[in-house]
Formats: structure tokens, C-alpha cells, sequence
């Protein structure tokens, strides 16, 4: 009997054996699918993402497919390579792939004892297999298979590849959970830091998440990672990787993270949505060496920008503030606004364009019933400086996304064009429309492309303005009147401007004449035909902030304006050279009269020091030489700041969606609304000794003649004796008003009147 039985085991196990033999066979040449050969596991490609860099080398954000960035082996710190081994394969050094004591043991304990807490039997090397090839459902084969194939695999890379590249291979594959694959990936994620800075214990939270990258995640479940930290620590400890002090010390340390998700919530998306294009357009020039395309979401460029790091963060964070302030003003006008029937119109069409109203209207429901739906309230995500979730009706959504105040600032050298500060909205994620680039009245930073055009004609700065109110009976019986309601008198174009008063720019427009106005503005870049209504001088034209900052350029450097560009240099992801952004040395002729650009600089100078721009030093104590215009359209709809100095311009536009929904008037002048985001941004004193030299940056001496022909008082009042030479002058129905002091007005009555009218 015993015999018997034995011989049955015996011939059992050599049919066990000979199917085994089979079966492995079977999956060696292909039965259960190809399994890579040597040529294919010596060219391994791996997806990587472009990391995109700021000016001063800090990562702002990536493209990518998966993301995931390779580093080499001597940016793996020892203990990082010491704690993968001591945990996943202690026996790393001494097997070609398939650790025969462990597959034992895992046989022993696992299969026969059913102890599932002894450990699994593969190798980093399996490991490594299975991350590279994924695995696939072979019905209840599925594990033998897959295992199978692993090992055959891991014994092919061993023959390939040396122990540290393998290591290297499989840091940069294994993944760390939320949608991250590499040791680099995971450590900006978890501790913004290279894989070459991760400290011993940081090491060991990394390489514990490997077991299970959710429920160790550290962000996530600290007290998870810090157990399973604590076991990495004390494997490494029997390793004889670290000694006894170090582990007492570090097991004793709590779980620090430094987390930073730049792929969800990305601060800088309105910029990095630029790069984007950019980048696909540069690289649409070149080539790889064997003439295939390059691909910025899968070939691991090095992509650095002209991003200001510390000039954008400041930028975002002077945002916040200043529109969560704003926000709560809005709030309480909102309960005002919304009963308008303007308004009412504008959320009714909103909520008539939604997907949801669509396919509600498709089901047949009657207007009651959509009403009824449009105000059910659920739980919703929508953007707010709280991060909170809302329980909000669609009519909720609506109104809360048409009362919220947006800005847009953007910043650029006017030196080279380098773009530094980018910030296209309130956020990319949620309100993806970029408002640098989007349209809006000017305004009164119009007023100095009004003013440098009279210069171009022969006016003077001290040349007085009247300052009656008249009505345009040619237009439509249109009145300008001054923001605050002054009038009579006359003011100096030194005095007009830093006041942004209306009815000297008006009469200034009649003076210098549309096609003139049409000239300069062309030549400061604003190439947009102008409509010939003396309201244009007001700014009732709309522009971008990215066209009006670029128009003040020529102000700022008085002499020509700059290209913006956004992408210092491209690279592989060896740091190979593959495109690098020319300066053009060439010197191109002043856009305009010199003598004109060096006076606006002088006169925008005043606006700042002395006008309407003046809490830029007063409240916001502002270095250096600053000069600008604030803005503000009619009914507070757009408010505006454009400062410069000699070295970048700054820009901000602050409203609403629409302009029929207008900020409350305590609010919504250019100073108030706009001009102190540029003032916590020029006012900040920052770590880069180079960025606080550029702030506090003076302009070049003035000239003496131009000091002089500015040197006039802002307002004078109109005495009797001119009064009486008015009665002669007046019509009922004027299209134009006198400009001049006394004298040039008492010698020159005889002047043409039609010289400069509307074309």
C-alpha cells in the first residue's frame, strides 16, 4: 500500500512537472500572448512628462500623458536605494531575477500554511516587469500566467540591464498613486523636493507607499505612512543599512510633508496653457535626430519659461486679497443689482444656455417646470476664494459666477519683452477665459495715447485746456463731464492728465483730430481702427491689457515698444539643446517723436507723483521711479492700472463678466479697484536682490527743456477779461473747444476753426 501510494505521488509529481514544464513552455514561446525579447527590453521608451521651469528655476507645472519624470542613477540617494532593497528584495544583489529562497518560502508559508503576511516572492527585478508590461486577465490562469511571465522577463532584463540600471529603471516606472509613476514625480508631490534632497525618512515613507500607495499615502493617511515608514526603517535596521541611533531617531520623527499638486490645482494654468501652444509651435520647427516629431506631452522636455517665480506668487497672492475684500462689498451691492431687469435678462439667457436646460428642454418639460428645476439646489463645486462646496441652485451658479469680481495682471520686461507676471483670471480650472488677452473699454488709460498725439501735433504740456462742460449737438447731444463733476476754468495738459479729467481730453481730441489720434495709436501698437466719436477719447475703445500694457512700452523706454515672448529655451531630457530664444539686437527708430515719448514718461511720472496713481508711494511706499495711469470706464464696469518703470510694466484690469453688471462706485475707480494689486506687487521686498533692483529701478535723467515746458499748475480758473472774448468765440451748438492761454487766444482769433476736425 505505502508502495503503491508512492509510487502514485511519485508519477503525480513528474506529471505535475512535465505540465508545469509545459505550461511554462507554453508561456515562453507565446501561448498567453508575446513576451518582449532582448531587442524590445534594450529599446524601453518610457512616456515622460515636460516639466516646465519659471525664469528662476522653480517648477510651475508639467505636460504630459503620464506623468512621470526619469532621473539617473546617481541622483538615487543611498539610502533610498538601501531602503527598496532592505524592504522589497534583500537578496537584490545575489539573484539574475528570480529569487529562488523567497519563491520557496512563499510556497511554504503562503500556500501551504496559508500565512498571507509572509511576504510575496518577487523580485525588484519581477517588480520592475510587471510595471513596464502591465498585467493582463487570463480568466482563473490570470496569476500563473502573469507570474510566469514576469519571471521570464526579470531573467531577460538581468542579462540586459546592470543591477543600478535596473534600480534606476524601476524607480522611474514604479507608481505612487494619484496618477504618479517615479520616485521624481512623487517626491515634488509629497516633499517639493528633488529625488536626490529626499532625507533618509522621506526615503522611507516613498519606499513604504510601494505596498499600498493609497493607504499609505502621507498626505492622505499620515498615520498610516508613519507605521509603515517605521517598518521600511527597522528592515533597513536588520540590513545592517543603518545603525541603531539613526533608527531610534528617525522612527521617532512625525510624518512632515510638504505637499503640492501643481497638476490639479495649478495656480499658474493661464500661463502654462500659453507655454503649451508655444512650445508645440517651436517644436513644430524642429526635429529629432531621426527625424520624427517631438512630442511636448510624451518626450520629458526641459522647458524653461520667462515666468517671474516670486513676481507671480506675490501676483496671485495680492489677487486674493485684495479680491476677497472687493468680493465682499460686491455681495451687498449684488442684492441691489440683481432685481434689475437688465440683470434678470442676463441670468434668464445664462441658465437658458446650459447643457442642463437643454436636455430638460428635449424632455418635453413646460416653462414652470424648467423654472422649478433651474431653482432645485444640490451640492456643487464652483470657484470661490473658500474652497468650499455650495449647495447651490443652477439660477445659485449663475448669479454667483455674473456678481464675481475678476482681475487679470500681467507684467513684462521692457527691455526684452520676457514675460514675468501672468495671471489670466481667478482660476484656470473653473473660469478658463483668459481675460490678458480678452477685450475691455479702456477707459482712461486711453487718455495718454490722446495726449501723445497732441504732443505729435505741436501742442505744449503747459498750453491751458478748457474745462466748460458743452453738449456735442453732432452726436448725438452728447455731454462728457468730469468724474467729479467740476467745471469752468481751464487746466494744463500736465494737469488734465494726472487728473484723468474728461473734458480737457475731449476738446483735446477736437484739437489734434481723429486721423492723428488714429496715427499714434497705430504706432504704439494699437492697430485697431478707432471709431471717429470724440467719446474714443475717453476710452470708450476696446483693447486687451496685454495691447495697452505694450502701448505704454514706448512710454517706459522712450523709444520703442518689445515683442513678448514666453519661452526662454527647450530641452530633452538629457538637457540637450533643442531651441533657444534670440534677443534681436537690431535698433529700430523711436515709434514716435523722442521728445514726445521722454515728456509722456515725464507727465505719467506726475500721474503717480501727484495724481490719481499717488497711493502707489503714499499708501504702498513704492521705490524707485514710477509712472502710469489708473482707469475707469463708465458705471465702474472696467477698472484699470498700468504702472512702469524703466525696467518692466505692469498691468491689471479688474471686473465683472458683463459690463452691464458694474462694480458699486466706492469700489470701482482704477485706485481702488485696480491699482492695489500693482501696489502689493511693487512694494514687496523679495528674496531675488535682482527682482527688488528692477522694482526700485529710476528713469533716465530728464531733460532740462522738458522739465521746464511742464512746469505749470494743474487748473486755473478763467478770469473776466476772457470771459468777455468767449461771447465772440461761443456757438450754441460748438463741435469744438479753444485751447490756449490768453494771449495766443487774444492774437489768434482769426485761426481756421475747420484745421482739425473729424476725418
Amino acid at each position: 500500500m505505502v508502495r503503491w501510494l508512492f509510487r502514485f505521488l511519485f508519477k503525480l509529481f513528474i506529471l505535475g512537472t512535465v505540465l508545469l514544464g509545459v505550461f511554462i513552455g507554453l508561456v515562453y514561446i507565446g501561448g498567453f500572448g508575446p513576451i518582449a525579447n532582448k531587442k524590445e527590453l534594450t529599446e524601453i521608451k518610457q512616456a515622460q512628462a515636460s516639466v516646465v521651469y519659471s525664469s528662476d528655476q522653480k517648477i510651475i507645472g508639467k505636460f504630459f500623458l503620464t506623468n512621470r519624470t526619469n532621473v539617473s542613477y546617481d541622483r538615487l540617494p543611498k539610502h533610498l536605494v538601501n531602503a527598496l532593497i532592505a524592504t522589497e528584495d534583500s537578496r537584490f544583489y545575489q539573484h539574475k531575477g528570480i529569487d529562488k529562497i523567497a519563491m520557496l518560502r512563499v510556497v511554504v508559508k503562503t500556500i501551504i500554511l496559508g500565512n498571507h503576511s509572509a511576504g510575496g516572492g518577487s523580485t525588484i527585478s519581477q517588480q520592475l516587469a510587471k510595471n513596464l508590461f502591465k498585467r493582463k486577465d487570463f480568466s482563473v490562469l490570470s496569476m500563473p500566467v502573469n507570474k510566469t511571465k514576469e519571471a521570464i522577463l526579470a531573467n531577460r532584463l538581468e542579462n540586459i540591464y546592470s543591477k543600478s540600471e535596473i534600480l534606476t529603471l524601476y524607480f522611474n516606472t514604479v507608481p505612487f498613486g494619484e496618477n504618479l509613476y517615479g520616485i521624481e514625480a512623487a517626491a515634488q508631490r509629497y516633499f517639493s523636493v528633488s529625488t536626490d534632497q529626499l532625507t533618509l525618512e522621506q526615503a522611507a515613507i516613498l519606499v513604504g507607499m510601494l505596498k499600498a500607495n493609497s493607504y499609505y499615502n502621507p498626505n492622505s493617511h499620515p498615520e498610516n505612512a508613519l507605521r509603515r515608514r517605521n517598518v521600511v526603517l527597522h528592515q533597513m535596521l536588520k540590513a545592517g543599512f543603518i545603525s541603531k541611533n539613526q533608527y531610534d531617531t528617525s522612527s521617532r520623527k512625525d510624518i512632515n510633508t510638504a505637499y503640492t499638486n501643481i497638476v490639479n490645482k495649478n495656480p499658474n494654468g493661464y500661463f502654462l496653457h500659453q507655454i503649451k501652444n508655444k512650445a508645440t509651435e517651436i517644436l513644430n520647427q524642429h526635429t529629432k535626430d531621426d527625424g520624427t516629431s517631438w512630442n511636448v506631452e510624451k518626450d520629458g522636455l526641459i522647458i524653461e519659461t520667462t515666468l517671474n517665480y516670486e513676481l507671480q506668487e506675490t501676483a496671485l497672492a495680492a489677487r486674493k486679497q485684495h479680491l476677497i475684500k472687493l468680493q465682499k462689498a460686491m455681495d451687498s451691492y449684488w442684492n441691489i443689482l440683481k432685481h434689475k431687469k437688465e440683470i434678470q435678462n442676463i441670468i434668464t439667457s445664462e441658465w437658458k444656455q446650459t447643457s442642463e436646460y437643454k436636455h430638460l428642454l428635449k424632455q418635453g418639460l413646460n416653462e414652470s417646470e424648467l423654472k422649478l428645476r433651474a431653482k432645485e439646489k444640490r451640492n456643487t463645486a464652483v470657484f470661490d476664494w473658500t474652497d468650499k462646496e455650495h449647495k447651490y441652485s443652477q439660477l445659485d451658479s449663475i448669479s454667483h459666477y455674473l456678481k464675481m469680481i475678476s482681475t487679470a495682471i500681467y507684467g513684462v520686461s521692457t527691455k526684452t519683452g520676457a514675460v514675468q507676471i501672468y495671471v489670466g483670471g481667478n482660476n484656470f480650472e473653473y473660469l478658463p477665459y483668459n481675460l490678458i488677452t480678452s477685450e475691455h473699454q479702456s477707459a482712461s488709460t486711453f487718455k495718454p495715447i490722446v495726449y501723445a498725439a497732441a504732443l505729435e501735433n505741436g501742442q505744449k504740456p503747459c498750453d491751458w485746456i478748457n474745462n466748460e462742460e458743452v453738449t456735442y449737438t453732432d452726436y448725438d447731444n452728447w455731454k462728457p463731464a468730469n468724474y467729479d463733476h467740476s467745471n469752468g476754468g481751464y487746466y494744463s495738459m500736465v494737469g488734465a492728465l494726472a487728473k484723468s479729467v474728461n473734458i480737457p481730453t475731449v476738446v483735446t481730441y477736437f484739437d489734434v483730430g481723429h486721423s492723428q489720434l488714429q496715427k499714434t495709436a497705430n504706432a504704439l501698437g494699437l492697430k485697431k481702427e478707432l471709431n471717429p466719436n470724440p467719446s474714443t477719447a475717453l476710452g470708450t475703445t476696446t483693447f486687451s491689457l496685454q495691447n495697452m500694457v505694450h502701448a505704454y512700452i514706448p512710454f517706459a523706454t522712450r523709444n520703442n515698444s518689445v515683442e513678448p515672448y514666453y519661452i526662454q529655451s527647450i530641452k530633452d531630457n538629457s538637457g540637450n539643446l533643442i531651441y533657444q530664444h534670440k534677443q534681436t539686437r537690431e535698433k529700430k527708430k523711436p515709434v514716435l517723436n523722442p521728445n514726445t515719448l521722454e515728456t509722456m514718461q515725464y507727465l505719467l511720472k506726475g500721474v503717480v507723483d501727484h495724481g490719481t496713481a499717488i497711493r502707489l508711494k503714499t499708501s504702498y511706499a513704492t521705490k524707485g521711479d514710477w509712472a502710469g495711469k489708473t482707469g475707469t470706464s463708465q458705471d465702474y464696469s472696467d477698472s484699470w492700472f498700468i504702472g512702469f518703470n524703466s525696467d518692466i510694466v505692469i498691468g491689471a484690469w479688474v471686473g465683472c463678466k458683463y459690463p452691464s453688471i458694474h462694480l458699486p462706485s466706492r469700489i470701482g475707480g482704477g485706485s481702488v479697484a485696480a491699482l492695489p494689486i500693482i501696489g502689493q506687487i511693487t512694494s514687496h521686498t523679495y528674496k531675488n536682490t535682482k527682482t527688488n533692483r528692477m522694482l526700485a529701478a529710476g528713469f533716465p535723467a530728464f531733460d532740462e527743456e522738458i522739465i521746464n515746458n511742464c512746469d505749470c499748475e494743474f487748473y486755473r480758473e478763467e478770469n473776466t477779461l476772457e470771459k468777455f472774448f468767449d461771447i465772440f468765440d461761443k456757438k450754441e451748438e460748438t463741435k469744438e473747444k479753444k485751447k490756449g492761454n490768453f494771449f495766443t487766444r487774444l492774437f489768434s482769433r482769426k485761426k481756421d476753426k475747420n484745421k482739425d476736425t473729424i476725418q
